[in-house]
C-alpha cells in the first residue's frame, strides 16, 4: 500500500520550501529596486511584471486574439513620471519551486540556482549597454512637478 501521509508531508514540506525561496527572489528584486532608486534620486524602480508577446498586425487570428501568449519580463519604470511606461530590461522566468529561475540577456541566458547567482546575474543585467540604455531613457521620462497639479 502506498504511504500517502510521507507523500503528504513532502509536498508541505516543499511548498514551503518554494514560498522562502520566492521571497528570497522578490527581496532580491526589491533590493535591486531599492538601490537603483537611491542611485537615481527615486526616479527608478524595478519590477517583474506579466507582458504579452507581441503580434504581427499584418497577421493577426482571431486565435491570436483570444489565445494571446504573455511572458515574465523585469522592467523599469520612473515613480515620478508623468505617466506609468515601463520599459523592459530582460524576460524572466522562475520556477514552481522558485529555484532555479532565469534571466534572459539579450547576448545570453543565466540561470540561477539560488540568491548569489541571482544577485550576479542582476548586476550583469543593468551593467550591459542595452540595460545601461533602457535605465536611462527610463530616467529621463517627463517627471511631474508640484506646477502640474
Amino acid at each position: 500500500m502506498a504511504n500517502f501521509i510521507d507523500s503528504f508531508n513532502k509536498g508541505i514540506k516543499a511548498a514551503d520550501k518554494a514560498r522562502a525561496n520566492k521571497d528570497e527572489i522578490f527581496s532580491v528584486i526589491a533590493d535591486l529596486s531599492d538601490q537603483l532608486s537611491l542611485a537615481s534620486e527615486g526616479k527608478l524602480k524595478i519590477d517583474v511584471v506579466e507582458k504579452n508577446e507581441t503580434m504581427n498586425p499584418f497577421s493577426i487570428t482571431a486565435k491570436d486574439l483570444f489565445g494571446r501568449k504573455t511572458y515574465s519580463a523585469i522592467v523599469a519604470s520612473n515613480p515620478l513620471a508623468a505617466s506609468y511606461r515601463p520599459e523592459e530590461l530582460a524576460r524572466w522566468r522562475i520556477s514552481e519551486s522558485g529555484y532555479p529561475c532565469h534571466v534572459a540577456l539579450p547576448d545570453t541566458e543565466i540561470y540561477c540556482e539560488d540568491k548569489v547567482a541571482l544577485e550576479n546575474a542582476l548586476a550583469r543585467l543593468i551593467a550591459t549597454p542595452a540595460a545601461g540604455k533602457v535605465l536611462q531613457s527610463v530616467m529621463n521620462q517627463q517627471v511631474l512637478t508640484d506646477d502640474d497639479f
